[in-house]
C-alpha cells in the first residue's frame, strides 16, 4: 500500500476531553507561548534582571507544556484507533503509534484555533500524512533488503532468470547504500551481502546460502543468519540517514 486515504479510516470520538475545554487549552498554550517571547525580548535587553526574567520564562514555559500535555494525552486515542485500522497493511503496529505520536506533537504546536476547525479533524489528517510515509519508507526498505532475500530462488534456474533484471538493478543499489554504511557490518556480514548480490563481479549471478557457506566455510542456515541480520543493520542505517536528512 503506497498511499493511506482518510476514507478508508473510520474515525471515532476518541478525545478525553470535550471541545470547549480543548480550545482552552490552545488558547493557553498560545498565550504562554507569546509571553515566553516577551520575556526572551526583555532577556535579551536587560541583562541586569537576568534571574527575575529567566525564573518568569521558566513559569510560563511550564504553563507551555502543560497545556500542550493536556492536549497530547486527551487525543492519543486518536493515534491508537488510526493505527488499528491500517497495521493490517503490513505495518508494525509499535512503529505506527511512534510515528502518529510524532505526528500529533507536530499537530498540536501547528494547529491555529482561532481558524474554528476541530483539532481532531486537524490531527487526522497530520497522522494520515505520517502513516503513508511510513508505508513508502518500508515498502522501499523492503524491497531494498529483503530480509528473506527471496528464499525461492534457492529451488532452481527458473526463478533466477526471471527475475535477473531486477537483481541486477537491485544489486547495484545495494551496492551503494552497503558503501556508505560498510563501517556497521562486521567482515563476514559484508561478505556474505557482497556474494549473495554479486557485488564484486558485476554480471554474475548473486550466490545460493549454500555456495556462499561453502565459500566460508559455514552452513546454510549460518550463513542466512548473517545475512538477515547484516540488511537489518542495513536497513536501521538507513533509515537514520533518512531522518536524518
Amino acid at each position: 500500500m503506497s498511499k493511506i486515504m482518510q476514507q478508508d479510516i473510520q474515525i471515532l470520538p476518541v478525545s478525553t476531553i470535550k471541545a470547549e475545554e480543548e480550545r482552552i487549552l490552545f488558547l493557553q498554550m498560545n498565550y504562554a507561548r507569546g509571553k515566553i517571547c516577551q520575556v526572551r525580548r526583555r532577556l535579551l535587553s536587560n541583562t541586569k534582571g537576568f534571574p527575575k526574567e529567566a525564573l518568569e520564562l521558566l513559569q510560563w514555559h511550564k504553563k507551555q507544556l502543560d497545556a500542550r500535555n493536556k492536549i497530547t494525552t486527551a487525543n492519543m486515542g486518536l493515534v491508537f484507533n488510526m493505527a488499528k485500522h491500517v497495521s493490517h497493511y503490513d505495518m508494525e503496529f509499535n512503529d505506527l503509534i511512534s510515528e502518529g505520536s510524532l505526528a500529533l506533537l507536530h499537530a498540536v504546536e501547528k494547529f491555529d484555533v482561532s481558524r474554528g476547525f476541530k483539532f481532531s479533524t486537524y490531527a487526522c489528517r497530520s497522522i494520515l500524512r505520517s502513516f503513508s510515509r511510513i508505508t513508502k519508507r518500508q515498502n522501499r526498505y523492503r524491497s531494498i533488503f529483503p530480509v528473506e532475500l527471496e528464499f525461492d530462488m534457492e529451488k532452481g534456474d527458473y526463478v533466477e532468470e526471471k527475475r535477473q533484471e531486477k537483481q541486477l538493478a537491485l544489486a547495484e543499489e545495494v551496492h551503494a547504500i552497503l558503501q556508505r554504511n560498510g563501517a556497521d557490518l562486521s567482515p563476514t556480514e559484508k561478505s556474505v551481502v557482497e556474494m549473495r548480490f554479486s557485488l564484486n563481479q558485476k554480471g554474475l549471478a548473486k550466490l545460493t546460502l549454500k555456495q556462499v557457506g561453502e565459500e566460508l566455510g559455514l552452513t546454510k542456515e549460518r550463513i542466512r543468519q548473517i545475512q538477515n541480520k547484516a540488511l537489518l543493520k542495513l536497513r536501521e542505517a538507513t533509515e537514520q540517514q533518512t531522518a536524518a536528512s
